[in-house]
């Protein structure tokens, strides 16, 4: 029985062993991919495929530092939360600098209080509320614009640099702006 439990013990603990370094290695090949992925839908193409939250956050910043006087960034916001650090303080270093901003809050977003206190002390902010907000966006004059659209279980965004696209957003979201804007809040 003893010799036994050595001969097959010792090969349950190596064929344990294998299948959780398997694993690992499984998990680690996905996550370079992934990578490697997210750097392959973007660069400098027109439109950039974001998987992951991280790396759009990273392009949010860099839309901000990239504004220059005189522009204005627009958008639409669903749950109104989840701004980094480095945003709101790339939002306020922005606004100092003579951009404005015209945003679309979700008058049901749980956080709005706190969405709305990095935006209230900036002169140049124009904050009005929808009710049906379904996608996050955000644009920067007719330059750019960034898209992601909510999901339970995965992320989604789309940064666009094409102008005739960016256009069309622009449009549909300045006709909504000024809809709202023309509305009464409740």
């Amino acid at each position: 029985m003893k010799a036994w439990i050595i001969q097959y013990g010792v090969q349950i603990f190596f064929g344990l062993a294998t299948v959780t370094l398997g694993i690992i290695t499984i998990r680690q090949k996905v996550k370079e991919n992934r990578v490697k992925l997210e750097h392959l839908a973007g660069g400098d193409r027109k439109a950039t495929l974001f998987l992951t939250r991280d790396p759009l956050v990273k392009a949010l910043g860099a839309m901000y530092k990239d504004a220059r006087p005189g522009d204005t960034i627009w958008g639409q916001c669903v749950g109104c939360d989840d701004y980094t650090e480095a945003v709101r303080d790339a939002v306020l270093k922005a606004a100092g600098q003579g951009v404005s901003f015209k945003i679309i809050v979700n008058r049901y977003a749980p956080t709005l209080t706190e969405f709305r206190s990095i935006f209230d002390p900036i002169a140049s902010a124009q904050l009005v509320e929808g009710c049906d907000n379904a996608i996050r966006i955000q644009g920067i004059g007719d330059r750019l614009v960034v898209v992601s659209i909510p999901e339970m279980t995965a992320y989604t965004g789309l940064q666009i640099r094409d102008p005739y696209v960016i256009g069309i957003f622009k449009d549909w979201f300045d006709r909504r702006f000024q809809a709202l804007q023309a509305t009464p809040a409740r």
